[in-house]
């Protein structure tokens, strides 16, 4: 479909349902740049708005769009929550991320051998990281390049324990409270 007023009335109309606690995934994709870049920072634009008008977390999508999503974020000068997900930056852009409310998401690709991200998330607070899945995508090591699956989390958990020096425990018990304030639910 298409983003229109349409679309975004639909949309806004969803965001009455309290079984909705986010809104994303919101952002832009220079990576496969389906879409005209103008077109895609103006929709982010907008469902930003909408989100805020809502008091709604957002959920950001950033591939190879970094500088130009974190502009839109800081320009349009609110302090947000959610989640960045499928975090790819580096240690700069997790910390400008932070500053701007976000919580980092980790799945996957901490468990690859040359990754960035391995590197990365030892400087980013615990208490500012989320575990994801992002199924299909992104299995960890040893299922790379196959369907990830919800249970492979406990791969992802394993690779920032020892990132960290933290025990398993303490990050499931960290990244689930994490997850909860990231998306305003009781904690």
């Amino acid at each position: 479909r298409i983003y229109n007023e349409e679309v975004e009335t639909e949309l806004a109309g969803m965001l009455g349902n309290p079984a909705i606690i986010a809104v994303g995934e919101i952002g832009l994709d220079y990576y496969r740049d389906l879409s005209p870049r103008d077109i895609q920072q103006a929709v982010f634009r907008r469902q930003l708005a909408l989100a805020r008008a809502h008091d709604m977390p957002i959920i950001i999508h950033c591939r190879d769009a970094a500088e130009d999503v974190l502009e839109i974020l800081s320009s349009e000068g609110s302090q947000y929550s959610g989640i960045f997900h499928a975090f790819s930056g580096d240690t700069k852009m997790a910390e400008e991320v932070l500053r701007l409310g976000f919580h980092i998401g980790v799945g996957g690709v901490v468990t690859f051998k040359n990754a960035r991200l391995r590197d990365v998330v030892p400087e980013v607070p615990l208490k500012s990281i989320v575990l994801e899945t992002d199924c299909p995508y992104l299995a960890p090591a040893p299922f790379r390049g196959k369907r990830n699956e919800p249970a492979f989390v406990a791969y992802v958990v394993e690779a920032i324990s020892k990132a960290i020096g933290q025990p398993v425990e303490k990050i499931i018990e960290t990244t689930n409270t994490n997850f909860a304030r990231a998306m305003k639910l009781a904690v």
